[in-house]
């Protein structure tokens, strides 16, 4: 016969229970849903630091204006652009005659200022493109929505037609120095690139100011081919959200200044 073994406490000794009590249960779910929103807290913190989250709730009053209001669409790229891509007929002798293209700042306002619709740049006889445009000063620049990324950020590939772009035709003309559109002109390119004013103080390089005025502004915003836009038409368009009418009602369109043909 097997005798069970039976275990005996001191007295006075306290038994540890196995099973927790409600009152403790209750503790750990309180534990686990605090230590849930901390993770979620720190989470959204980190987001908004990267600045995602800001992306959610930004509105939407520099977005591009409607694909079927072309002139406005064109005036919009230009205001936003930083640089375009400049395009030359070329004088270098192995491919004389061949476009040529570079990569050129521009300004048609100081930062944060009204949109002119008329793009600044300056320019130097060291640059190939100069020396292009120096005999003959046709050219082409080309801008596209996607030079801040807004296209690929709305995965919008660079090269269909919804992501925005535009090609504007003319000539670039010099700018006499001590003029007020020189004034303009220079304060605008020195308020969007910095750099800049070193490029003009530099000895040897002697950067000239120069602008684009327009013959013809093709716009490609939509399926269906390019629009063709009046350069009236253009520089009646703006795309400043917030517009100050004057006492008729009537919107204030922004001066063009008088065409320079001073040579280089």
């Amino acid at each position: 016969m097997t005798i069970p073994t039976v275990s005996y406490k001191k007295f006075g000794e306290q038994t540890v229970p196995t099973v927790a009590t409600v009152g403790t249960k209750r503790w750990i779910v309180l534990y686990i849903m605090v230590s849930a929103i901390l993770l979620t807290t720190l989470a959204c913190w980190n987001n908004l630091a990267n600045g995602s989250l800001l992306e959610v709730f930004q509105d939407d009053s520099d977005a591009p204006p409607p694909h079927t209001e072309y002139a406005k669409m064109a005036r919009y790229l230009v205001h936003k652009a930083e640089w375009v891509s400049m395009g030359s007929l070329s004088t270098v002798a192995a491919i004389q005659g061949f476009p040529m293209v570079n990569i050129i700042s521009v300004a048609d306002s100081a930062r944060d200022e009204k949109s002119t619709g008329v793009l600044y740049f300056y320019l130097t006889m060291l640059d190939y493109t100069a020396q292009d445009l120096h005999k003959d000063n046709r050219l082409t620049v080309m801008l596209t929505l996607d030079q801040n990324k807004y296209c690929t950020d709305n995965g919008i590939d660079p090269m269909e037609p919804t992501c925005a772009r535009i090609m504007i035709s003319g000539r670039a003309d010099k700018i006499e120095e001590g003029t007020d559109e020189f004034k303009f002109g220079q304060t605008a390119m020195f308020s969007r690139h910095p750099a800049a004013k070193k490029w003009v103080e530099t000895d040897g390089h002697n950067f000239f100011l120069c602008k684009l005025n327009i013959t013809q502004i093709a716009v490609l915003d939509f399926y269906g081919g390019p629009h063709y836009v009046t350069v009236e038409d253009y520089m009646a368009a703006d795309p400043d959200k917030t517009v100050n009418n004057n006492a008729d009602g009537e919107r204030q369109i922004p001066a063009r200044f008088s065409t320079t043909t001073e040579a280089y």
